[in-house]
Formats: structure tokens, sequence, C-alpha cells
């Protein structure tokens, strides 16, 4: 044998050698694929199952939501319909567990005694159980009356707006344009009217005009009833109607839940 020969294919065999175990080093060794399946069927289960109890507990809401609307509509006969319900606070079935929400929403349409209709929101809140049913700690409601509706208890040519907060009452009178703009004020459970500015056929006028005064006078209107003993606490308009406000503390609900 050719010892210069063998010499050179002794070090190219150790070359491929020691190449081969370098790359088997830098790709490591081969892990199972097993346990890595397994944790994302893990994951997907617990993904599932998360999403099955939040379904759950949503359902329950509004299982008892509706329960809430009935019985709210069946106790309050001004209601034209059943009322929206809606119990904030996640997870529901804890807290019905445990006899507290943080916040029940409800919302609805009436009409009062003498056929005006009314957009009422009520927001209860730390509604807890007692010994007779439910109380909230805390009770605000927003009572909206259309100001087209208002206008037409007026009688024909009465056209009511709201206008930097005031209301703006426009009427013919003599065949021409009478505008009257004044401020509502809440006594007690009257709304009352301010003149505030006055004009006939676009010529002011002295809104302390004995006639506009009488005028005012003439629509007062007292507030009726509030639900759930709620006070009125004050009063606001805007374009398109008159919002009266009411607030209550400790207030006793009934069985709703």
């Amino acid at each position: 044998m050719n010892h210069r020969t063998a010499q050179p294919d002794a070090r190219a065999n150790g070359a491929v050698r020691g190449g081969a175990v370098r790359g088997a080093a830098a790709r490591g060794p081969r892990r199972p694929g097993r346990p890595r399946r397994t944790r994302r069927w893990a994951l997907a289960g617990a993904c599932a199952l998360l999403a099955v109890l939040v379904l759950a507990d949503r359902v329950a809401a509004g299982v008892a939501e509706d329960r809430m609307a009935d019985r709210i509509a069946a106790r309050q006969s001004a209601l034209v319909e059943a009322p929206d319900v809606s119990i904030d606070g996640f997870p529901f079935l804890w807290n019905a567990a445990a006899g507290n929400y943080p916040e029940v929403e409800v919302e609805g349409r009436a009409r009062t005694d003498d056929g005006l209709p009314v957009t009422a929101a009520v927001d209860l809140r730390e509604v807890s159980r007692t010994a007779g049913g439910y109380a909230a700690a805390t009770a605000r409601g927003r009572f909206e009356v259309p100001l087209d509706a208002l206008a037409a208890k007026r009688g024909a040519g009465v056209r009511l707006t709201g206008r930097d907060g005031r209301l703006e009452i426009t009427r013919s009178f003599m065949g021409v344009p009478l505008v009257v703009t004044a401020a509502l004020k809440l006594t007690g459970d009257t709304v009352t009217l301010e003149p505030a500015a006055a004009s006939l056929a676009g010529r002011p006028l002295d809104p302390a005009n004995p006639q506009i005064a009488a005028a005012l006078r003439a629509a007062e209107r007292k507030i009726p009833e509030l639900p759930l003993g709620l006070v009125p606490s004050g009063i606001s308009v805007d374009a398109g109607a008159v919002t009266v406000h009411g607030e209550a503390r400790e207030v006793a609900l009934a069985d709703a839940a």
C-alpha cells in the first residue's frame, strides 16, 4: 500500500465523520411529538370548557332577566310592554348564589293616565337579597316625554323645541308667530316655566308681560308618581324631549329575580 495515498484518504474519512458528528450535534436530539400534541389538546379542551361556562352563565342571566321583566310588567300597569332588563356583573351565577348584583338596568315604554308616551330608564345599584325580597342601595331614573306629544296636548298650531337647555314655545297669535323661550324649573313635583325671552312677529317683547306669565302658569304640569318611590330631582330638555330625573336610596324591591 502506498502510505502517501493512505494518509490523505484517512484524513478525508475523518473529516467526513467529524462533519457528520457536528451536524448531528447541531440538530440536537429529536423530541417526541406526542407530549406537544397532548398539551394542545388540553389547551383546546380548557378553552372549550371556559366557553361553555361563559355561555351557561349568560343563558342563566338571560333567563333571570326575562323573569324579572315579566314580573315588573305585571306590577307596573303603566308599561305598554315588558321592559328590557340587564343584570350586570360576571359571573352571574356567583352573584345569584350570593344574592348580590352590582347593577341592574331596566328600560321600558309607558303611558301616563292622560295618554302621554314615556320612555323610562332606571339604574339600580348594589341590589342585594333581603328577608322580604331584594333592596337596592341607590336608584336613579330618567323619564323622557317627546316634545311633539306635549305640544299636541297644548292644542293645534303649538310647536315645542328644545334649544340651549330651554324650551321654545311657538304658536300663532292674531295670525303672526309668537315665540316664548322659558327655562324649566322643578318645584317639588311640579314642572314650572320661567320666561326668559319673547317675540311677536320677530319683534322683542317683555317676557314679564302678564299675559305671557299667565300662559306659562297654565302650562305648569304636576309630575305623576314615579315608580319605586323615586323622588323627582331635576328636569332637562333637549331637541326632542323633556326628561324628568328621579332618585332614591334604600329602595325596597319585590322578589323579582
